[in-house]
């Protein structure tokens, strides 16, 4: 086999999770890394600028705009599903929510077979990932990479979903990734003053200047090259050519959810039947590929704003005028922020243990998935935390540039349709409270006709969108369908890892963002430990 040129660590995907293994794996100056990219540069502006991602999520040069399968419980509804084709991946193109997830899931991946994840295992970690200034110095890191940071102007309709939670009983939660999840309170950013502190403006930025780190952006991964059972290289196109690296010690994939399992597949690795309907030769059979794949619904409900301005008109005409010009003298204003704000943890029954149930509040209202309405208008999304409803990723065909068939299969566990009726009655709550029934005319979505549980659902069906938190496609694990082991290596083969959210072997009770880093952290040190083995 002949290759065009040589590394000793292939990384295929320059999201959050690949930037963070760059950098840690090229910190020594022993190895040279070469990370491949299939978007191109973090150069676009509205990068940086924090509220205006709504603009990246569906240009084609910085996302995968992936067209989903219909979804039978949603009616046939066939979705976009927007992830990051850029440096930097998602965490360039997200709203910044930094939420690490609440301490019993991460116990609970221990118990699944996962060694070494449980939260005492995970926590140093994600201190490793940040710089926070505030909170408890057991939880909170000081001098990571990565700044974060509470919202650099909280807004009017925020602060009185907060005193509205408060008032229904709930307790107030000053710090999401500190002690306890429950409660109500402000989301955190990871954003450095005005910008964005995303994974390639701080890791990659870091790597990017060493000598040992070679970084190629447009560059599409076509498959795993293997001899035997051993990944030896990568085949990959940029410009029109198809090149092939080899890498002398491994190769890890950080495409995601929805693309790594896709490379596998598209390498003979996966379920022998998915294989053999695209046309792909069986290298090795693992059944688990693309299987478990698990996603956060959003239900949104609206009301109509009225005596203060939300964001929709704060984000137009003269308005807008009005806040960039704020955002270039003090980087303050709704441009330094992101859209969501807000979130309350809560128990959808009472007798459970830890909260199933995430709110989340945003100071504006979306004509549709992800496109802010023109008249002034708030949104509670509920999202079930830990949904059961579990999907698929499929090879449609043997053709890289060829989309992979996805289909998360919304609200087909009980569970999942049962918890969102409980939590949208918890998110009318909170709207009926004085603190935020102040500032509405009405509810518009789902409306006063939905009352009893079975509309609430019916509105679920007919509006749901998805979270996009993506996870547990190539879940990690011992049992026979785990895609790979506790150490991230794929089960079977030498020489190939799997670092990114596709790992988790549960879906996070709240934003991926932050548990990501986290896997690219420990899937670092692990493989760091690892190199200093003697062979």
């Amino acid at each position: 086999m002949q290759f065009d040129s040589e590394t000793d660590y292939c990384i295929v995907g320059a999201g959050a999770a690949g930037c963070v293994v760059a950098d840690r794996l090229s910190e020594s100056g022993r190895d040279r890394v070469l990370v491949l990219e299939a978007g191109p540069s973090d150069w676009h502006p509205f990068i940086h600028i924090p509220a205006t991602f709504l603009q990246l999520v569906r240009d084609p040069r910085f996302s995968w705009y992936f067209q989903m399968e219909p979804e039978r419980e949603l009616k046939g509804r066939a979705q976009r599903a927007p992830q990051g084709k850029v440096l930097g991946g998602g965490s360039s193109i997200n709203g910044m929510a930094f939420m690490r997830g609440q301490a019993s899931e991460y116990d609970e991946w221990a118990d699944k077979g996962c060694s070494g994840w449980g939260y005492n295992d995970v926590l140093p970690y994600f201190k490793k990932i940040e710089r926070y200034v505030g909170g408890d110095d057991h939880y909170r890191g000081r001098s990571g990479p990565m700044s974060v940071t509470g919202a650099n102007e909280v807004h009017l309709l925020t602060r009185s979903f907060v005193a509205a939670g408060i008032e229904l009983g709930f307790p107030a939660n000053a710090d999401f990734n500190g002690s306890a999840r429950d409660g109500i309170g402000v989301i955190q950013n990871n954003r450095r003053g005005r910008f964005r502190s995303g994974a390639a403006q701080t890791y990659l930025a870091r790597a990017r200047k060493r000598a040992n780190v070679q970084i190629e952006t447009h560059a599409l991964g076509r498959r795993i090259l293997f001899e035997g059972k051993r990944a030896i290289g990568v085949e990959f196109s940029r410009g029109g050519q198809v090149k092939r690296v080899r890498a002398r010690r491994e190769v890890i994939l950080s495409c995601g959810s929805i693309k790594s399992p896709h490379l596998l597949q598209l390498s003979g690795v996966g379920p022998a039947e998915t294989l053999a309907a695209a046309g792909i030769p069986v290298l090795h059979e693992l059944p688990g590929v693309g299987r478990d794949l698990r996603d956060h619904l959003f239900v949104r409900i609206a009301h109509r704003v009225r005596g203060t301005q939300s964001m929709n008109e704060r984000t137009r005409g003269f308005r807008l005028l009005y806040e960039l010009a704020k955002y270039a003298v003090s980087g303050s204003g709704i441009m330094a922020n992101a859209t969501t704000s807000g979130a309350l943890f809560c128990r959808s029954r009472p007798e459970l243990a830890f909260p199933d149930v995430y709110v989340a509040f945003t100071p504006g209202s979306y004509a549709q998935q992800l496109q802010l309405e023109r008249e002034p208008g708030m949104a509670i999304s509920v999202i079930q935390s830990h949904p059961e409803s579990v999907g698929t990723i499929r090879a449609r065909t043997a053709n890289p540039e060829d989309q992979p068939a996805i289909q998360p299969n919304y609200l087909s566990a009980a569970l999942d349709r049962q918890t969102v009726v409980a939590g949208l009655r918890v998110a009318r709550r909170l709207f009926a409270a004085p603190a935020l029934a102040r500032w509405s005319a009405h509810e518009t979505k789902p409306g006063p006709s939905a009352q009893t549980d079975e509309d609430l659902l019916e509105f679920a069906r007919s509006a749901g969108t998805p979270g996009l938190h993506f996870s547990t496609s190539c879940r990690m694990g011992t049992d026979a369908n785990a895609v790979v082991t506790p150490d991230l290596k794929v089960r079977g083969l030498e020489g190939l890892r799997v670092i990114d959210a596709s790992v988790m072997p549960g879906c996070s009770s709240g934003n991926t963002h932050a548990p990501v880093l986290m896997i690219g952290e420990k899937g670092s040190a692990m493989m760091i430990e690892d190199r200093g083995k003697p062979a």
